[in-house]
C-alpha cells in the first residue's frame, strides 16, 4: 500500500495599498554594536537546546535538539543530511543492485555505515551521490537505495528505514520510505523547500515536517548543537563521538581560526581583511575546549580564537569564555565578541 504525503508552504499575495496621506520617513537600521560583547548560551546540561545566532542584530533563536531525522537541501545540488548528532548509532548504508522491495532480505551486519562529516562537504555525506542530473533536474540513481539505522531500539521495527530517492525538481523533493522490517506499506513523501531556509526537516517517526531553523537563513550566523565526530580517544584510536559544538551558516559567513600569536586584543580589521576564510560548517567545531582529567571539567583552550566574516563585509573576532554557569553546570558556553572597524 502506497500512501502519498505533501510537505511545503501555502504562497501568500500581499497587495499594496495606496492613500494620499503623506508618508512617513524611513528610519535607519539599528548599528552593530561597538566594543565588546558577551552571551551566555544555554544549551542545557543535557544539550537540549540549539541556539541561533547572528552577530549583526545579535539576536538569537532558539530550537530543540534531534527532533528531525533526514534534511533535504532548499537551495544549490540537491541533497539530502541525516541527524547523524542524535545518538552514536544513528547513520545510513547505500545499498546497490537490490530492489527496494526487496530491501528487508539485507543483512545490516555487512553494510558500510556512514554518517555525514560535520564539514558540511557533499562528498562526505552518508547520502552522497543519491542523484544525477538529467534535463529535467535531478532524478536518483535507479539501482540505489538507503537503509537509514535511526540507533533507538526502543523503536523496535521502526529503527531501520529503507528510502529510496526519487527526483529534485524546482525544489520539490520526492522520495519512497517505509520500515525495513515492514514490507507491506510503502510511503510517498513530496517535500516543498523554501529557499529562506537551509533545509526541510522530516521525522520519520511523526510522518511530518520539522522546524529545526526557527528563523530564515540570512538572519543567523552560527549554531551551537550536537553532532558526531570521528575523534581519537588516548591510546589514538579513533571513535564516533557525540559532540557539542558551533557549525556555522556557510549561505551568510565564512570563518577562519586564529592562534597563530596574533592576540586577541591585537587581531584589527586592518589584519582580518587579509585572512584566508574557510565555508566549512565546522571550522569553529568543538575544539575550543578541552577536558581537563586534573580539574575534572571542560577549560577553554587558551589563545585560540575566530574571525568571522559576514556577506555585508563585517568582520568580528570572536573567542570563548566559558563552557559553564555561574552555578557551576556545563552546557552553558559563553561567548566574547567584538566587530572590528
Amino acid at each position: 500500500m502506497r500512501r502519498i504525503q505533501f510537505f511545503g508552504g501555502l504562497l501568500i499575495a500581499l497587495t499594496v495599498l495606496t492613500s494620499c496621506e503623506k508618508e512617513e520617513p524611513l528610519y535607519p537600521q539599528p548599528k552593530v554594536a561597538a566594543g565588546i560583547q558577551t552571551q551566555i548560551f544555554e544549551m542545557g546540561e543535557t544539550y537540549e537546546n540549539q541556539l541561533f545566532f547572528d552577530f549583526e542584530s545579535q539576536q538569537t533563536y532558539t530550537s530543540k535538539f534531534g527532533l528531525w531525522d533526514i534534511g533535504v537541501a532548499c537551495q544549490g545540488e540537491p541533497h539530502f543530511i541525516i541527524c547523524s548528532g542524535k545518538n552514536s548509532e544513528f547513520s545510513a548504508a547505500m545499498i546497490e543492485d537490490v530492489s527496494f522491495e526487496n530491501l528487508h532480505t539485507i543483512d545490516l551486519n555487512t553494510l558500510d555505515w556512514e554518517f555525514d562529516h560535520p564539514s558540511g562537504n557533499k562528498d562526505s555525506l552518508a547520502f552522497n551521490g543519491c542523484f544525477v542530473k538529467n534535463s529535467n533536474g535531478y532524478s536518483g540513481l535507479l539501482n540505489r537505495s538507503y537503509i537509514l539505522n535511526l540507533g533507538d531500539k526502543d523503536l523496535l521495527d521502526q529503527q531501520y528505514i529503507k528510502i529510496k530517492p526519487i527526483s529534485a525538481v524546482g525544489g520539490v523533493y520526492e522520495f519512497l520510505w517505509g520500515y525495513l522490517a515492514d514490507s507491506s506499506s510503502t510511503y510517498l513523501t513530496r517535500i516543498f523547500t523554501k529557499p529562506v531556509q537551509n533545509y526541510a526537516y522530516y521525522s520519520f517517526i511523526n510522518k511530518n515536517l520539522i522546524n529545526n531553523e526557527p528563523v530564515e537563513n540570512d538572519k543567523w550566523d552560527i549554531v551551537f548543537t550536537t553532532y558526531k565526530e570521528m575523534i581519537p580517544d588516548v591510546d589514538g584510536t579513533i571513535y564516533p563521538y557525540i559532540i557539542r559544538g558551533v557549525l556555522s551558516n556557510s549561505n551568510k559567513v565564512k570563518v577562519t581560526q586564529i592562534n597563530n600569536g596574533t592576540s586577541f586584543d591585537e587581531m584589527s580589521i586592518s589584519i582580518a581583511v587579509g585572512l584566508n576564510y574557510n565555508d566549512n560548517l565546522d571550522v569553529i567545531g568543538y575544539d575550543w575546549k578541552e577536558y581537563s582529567q586534573s580539574a575534572g571539567k571542560y577549560t577553554i583552550v587558551p589563545n585560540q580564537y575566530y574571525v568571522i566574516k559576514t556577506t555585508n563585509n563585517n568582520y568580528f573576532k570572536m573567542r570563548f569564555v566559558d563552557f559553564y554557569d555561574d552555578q557551576g553546570r556545563k552546557g552553558y558556553p559563553k561567548m566574547a565578541w567584538e566587530l572590528m572597524k
